[in-house]
């Protein structure tokens, strides 16, 4: 049981995206399919360790909220000790910032920080709401920077890619304060949603998802992109991200199932990025 748990807690769909991400950057950086050398390969195990270390330090903090939002996951379900998950999350801080050392000591300190930001959201910048979005969806986006330093090639398209993923996932946040209002009163976690109203954090929230839309063009005019290989999927994207908006904003009940549903939109993103790259 104690297997499923250490897998589960740390959300391991999220941790692989954050890895897909990466790669998907090197590639826009090296505007070509890339076969994974070692440095590159030891990003995605930065990757994908600190993105694991951020969620069981978000569980550990998060152990009475969970118990209202989220009673099955591991810790607060009793399946995982409060000291083990500990030990697991700080050898999985270890390991991250271990491997980033391989790619470079610029990769080096932004791993620390991003080490350091997570533990910060989890135990303080989370209770100021959207404070603590912003420091999410910092290390959400930085895989668009920390795989250009590692090729070499930081190209204004990743800058773009990485605001794109910035504000997107700000949006999300924002959106899941309104899903988990009950349970984020236990710690008096001040969202949006708890301060000015689940309405108001229903315009806030559709207001980033749609400043990203009206942003994700930019890269056709950078280039780094084929406009018709990225042109199509993005479209699509944008699409699917304002048909979530717009349920949001017919009712912030749907705040739940939009929460859910979003990934699917983030994760066409990124195979816009991809496919835009190789076309």
């Amino acid at each position: 049981m104690k297997t499923r748990a250490l897998i589960t807690v740390v959300r391991p769909l999220n941790a692989f995206m954050m890895v897909f991400a990466l790669y998907i950057a090197a590639v826009v950086a090296k505007r070509g399919l890339l076969f994974p050398d070692f440095r590159l390969i030891a990003g995605f195990v930065t990757a994908f360790t600190l993105t694991a270390f951020a969620m069981v330090v978000n569980d550990i903090y998060d152990i009475e909220v969970d118990k209202v939002n989220e009673p099955d996951r591991p810790l607060p379900s009793g399946e995982l000790s409060l000291k083990s998950a500990a030990i697991y999350a700080a050898c999985l801080a270890f390991l991250g910032v271990l491997f980033s050392l391989i790619d470079g000591y610029t990769e080096f300190a932004l791993a620390s920080v991003s080490v350091l930001l997570s533990i910060l959201y989890s135990k303080s910048l989370k209770l100021l709401g959207l404070v603590g979005n912003i420091a999410v969806s910092y290390n959400v986006a930085l895989p668009f920077l920390y795989a250009g330093i590692i090729e070499g090639e930081v190209r204004p398209t990743l800058f773009i890619f990485f605001l794109l993923a910035f504000l997107s996932n700000t949006g999300r946040e924002v959106i899941k304060g309104i899903a988990e209002l009950k349970g984020d009163s236990v710690r008096r976690v001040k969202t949006i949603a708890a301060t000015k109203g689940a309405s108001f954090a229903a315009k806030v929230g559709a207001l980033f998802s749609l400043f990203a839309v009206f942003l994700s063009p930019l890269p056709l005019f950078l280039g780094g992109v084929s406009r018709i290989g990225y042109a199509v999927p993005i479209v699509f994207t944008d699409a699917l991200f304002v048909y979530l908006v717009l349920m949001l904003l017919r009712s912030t009940q749907n705040a739940t199932k939009v929460k859910r549903l979003y990934k699917i939109p983030m994760l066409a993103a990124l195979l816009s990025f991809l496919i835009g790259a190789l076309v």
